[in-house]
């Protein structure tokens, strides 16, 4: 594993342990450990080098002493302050936003994640491009190098242009692929599962795989960013037929251009009838909703159905803490590697879904069979009555449903 000191950046109210934490967890991510930990509170930035001379002096010390080549910061820095801050320590230098694209350019696997990943690339290094003649020219590969960086030394800015257009027009393609397979879904509940990075979104969709599920399962890992593809799987709840899509993890900080291809990445859940907010619970619960919250705000997710799940409750000490959260919203508390938590989650969505369902009766003729094959398919039937003409049943029906099948209502 690579070696690195890391870097924590703070404003006077910033919580010190979960930026150490977050930061350490990305660099593991990216095959990185950190040996050494430096911090400081920066109320006003040092156009220089973002943080104060002296601060410089005490990185550069350390790295002399555990002979580390690299450094890596939780903040976006500006191309002169990467220039300086190299000329200054002699070491590789890596802010937050190449840490993330690094680690996303390493975990994405689809060919519409490679374009996000590989636009998002180039659109952070296009205004930086002079510098970064000077600044890559002295890179030996490591974290931060992966993706188009390495080809910057033989391009010119309009290139550089000329493939950012390319790049957006093959994504306005795969958008309509997309597009094609959502209508597709028909008289199916899709819900999507969002939350913070490492919360346990795929963990989730994989049990539900297992006990409701025929589809392949999801990569799924104990790692920051363990996978960065939309997955859509089909599950089948008894006579309640759902799609379930696992989305990008949510995390703070994410430059412009980052933020901009983070969030078409959840162009899926505006598609969703209900979302599953999925929360780990054994850390920094406040800290994860407020970046979710913060990240919808940009999305027009509309009028859906949510429910919180608050996962990895095995690991959680003081559980009345816990149930403190969103006491005005649907919510579940689960460890996702508990089966019955599982068929408990399953359970609860199910009676979310069918809230607005009404009790009604129909007679549907015989002539009519499809209708009734429909019906059986897609419901619960309590009582079935057969007469001449054809079946009487009594069930509970969705609202959509009611309206579109009301002629075959017994009134």
């Amino acid at each position: 594993m690579q070696e690195v000191i890391q870097v924590n950046v703070l404003n006077r109210d910033d919580d010190l342990d979960n930026k150490i934490y977050e930061l350490e967890s990305l660099i593991n991510t990216a095959g990185g450990k950190s040996l050494a930990y430096v911090s400081q509170v920066v109320d006003k930035v040092n156009p220089r080098y973002y943080i104060g001379k002296g601060k410089v002096s005490e990185i550069k010390d350390l790295a002399e002493k555990l002979s580390i080549d690299t450094v890596i910061f939780d903040v976006e820095l500006s191309a002169s302050q990467l220039y300086n801050l190299e000329e200054e320590l002699k070491l590789h230098v890596v802010d937050w936003t190449s840490l993330i694209l690094d680690i996303f350019a390493l975990r994405a696997n689809t060919k519409e994640s490679r374009l996000k990943i590989k636009l998002a690339q180039l659109k952070y290094q296009l205004p930086r491009l002079n510098k970064w003649f000077s600044y890559l020219s002295r890179q030996a590969g490591g974290i931060g190098t992966r993706g188009p960086g390495e080809t910057m030394l033989e391009t010119d800015r309009r290139a550089v242009v000329r493939d950012i257009k390319s790049l957006e027009s093959q994504l306005k393609d795969v958008e309509k692929t997309k597009k094609i397979n959502r209508k597709a879904r028909t008289n199916i509940h899709n819900i999507s599962l969002l939350g913070y990075t490492n919360a346990g979104k795929s963990t989730i969709l994989n049990q539900m795989m297992k006990l409701f599920g025929k589809d392949k399962y999801v990569y799924s890992d104990d790692l920051l960013f363990a996978t960065l593809d939309t997955s859509t799987r089909r599950l089948d709840f008894a006579n309640t037929k759902v799609t379930l899509t696992d989305t990008v993890g949510f995390i703070d900080n994410l430059s412009e251009e980052l933020n901009d291809s983070f969030l078409t990445t959840l162009d899926e859940i505006k598609f969703s009838d209900m979302l599953l907010i999925v929360i780990d619970a054994s850390h920094n619960i406040e800290h994860q909703i407020h970046a979710i919250e913060k990240a919808l705000e940009d999305i027009d997710v509309g009028d859906k159905e949510i429910l919180y799940v608050f996962n990895k409750m095995d690991k959680v000490e003081d559980k009345l803490k816990v149930e403190l959260f969103k006491r005005d919203m649907d919510r579940i508390y689960i460890s996702a590697r508990n089966d019955d938590d599982i068929i408990r989650l399953k359970e609860k969505i199910v009676s979310i879904i069918k809230s607005d369902y009404q009790r009604v009766k129909m007679h549907i003729s015989f002539a009519h069979g499809e209708v009734l094959d429909y019906m059986m398919t897609n419901y619960d039937i309590e009582n079935t009555e057969y007469d001449t003409d054809g079946t009487n049943i009594e069930f509970d029906i969705s609202k959509e449903d009611f309206n579109k099948y009301d002629r075959y209502l017994i009134k």
